[in-house]
């Protein structure tokens, strides 16, 4: 099951690079406009645009690259000649690791190290492009089965059948093809526990794990852990929130599931609760 999410997830990060069903920035011409700046959050969770240190992230435009390119993590600063970097307002370049290039897109890990507030994307490559963009502190949004922000949580659970003892993997999901998700229930288990792994980018940023919080169906349960990963990682752009599923939830159904951080909440995936 984890490599089955790597695998989702890393399907996931490249499905805004295939041009299926995207929109770039027109005028009213019809020729190419400026650029368009957007989390991957805007477009896998549907979460409003903006950027935060250490999430994933897109840019739309035109003449970006020569061709397609798609790299293997650890994700370069250049990939297919071209680079990305962030300038913020004092002037500082902060290079962004890449995940994948087009004429018309790029993906990026928006990196670490960039302040919070007004900033410029650079480009150079085949093509100099400059776009202004707001760097927020954080901009959570949940991955999900199905790659579009709905439907089933893209996520992994394990069972112990005894304390102390050894752990199971149980699926949260199951999918007839790609993008044809559905969820498959979990019994909390009273003497077989269950813990649950969400996946998620925007809130590398928190000032601390405290400031996470997690609902199930209105419900507030307790996070474990809050566990992200830096540019150089083969996870990077990725946030693991891990909670109990605590005997609270039973009888819950199919159910939403928000991550709220800061303030801000998430895209609103599903869990099943028997």
């Amino acid at each position: 099951m984890g490599r089955c999410i790597a695998r989702l997830i890393a399907a996931a990060m490249l499905l805004i690079g295939t041009g299926t069903g995207q929109q770039h920035s027109r005028s009213e011409d019809g020729q190419a406009s400026r650029p368009v700046l957007k989390p991957y959050s805007a477009l896998v969770a549907g979460v409003s645009p903006g950027i935060a240190p250490g999430a994933a992230a897109s840019l739309f435009g035109d003449n970006l690259a020569t061709g397609v390119a798609i790299a293997a993590p650890p994700y370069p600063t250049i990939l297919g000649g071209v680079t990305l970097q962030i300038n913020d307002s004092a002037g500082v370049a902060h290079s962004a690791h890449l995940l994948y290039v087009s004429p018309k897109q790029i993906n990026y890990i928006v990196p670490v190290s960039t302040p919070v507030g007004p900033a410029t994307i650079q480009t150079a490559g085949m093509s100099s492009v400059s776009a202004s963009v707001h760097v927020d502190a954080v901009l959570p949004a949940l991955f999900t089965a199905d790659a579009d922000g709905k439907g089933v949580v893209a996520a992994t659970a394990e069972r112990r059948l005894s304390p102390g003892g050894p752990t199971f993997l149980i699926p949260v999901f199951q999918c007839a093809a790609p993008g044809n998700c559905t969820s498959v229930p979990l019994d909390p288990g009273l003497d077989a526990p269950v813990t649950v792994t969400l996946y998620a980018t925007g809130i590398h940023n928190r000032p601390r794990d405290s400031n996470v919080t997690l609902t199930i169906g209105g419900t507030q349960v307790p996070v474990t852990s809050v566990t992200s990963y830096n540019e150089d990682s083969p996870m990077a752009g990725i946030d693991q929130v891990v909670f109990p599923l605590v005997l609270t939830l039973r009888g819950k159904g199919e159910v939403d599931v928000v991550l709220t951080v800061d303030g801000v909440a998430s895209n609103a995936g599903r869990i099943n609760i028997q």
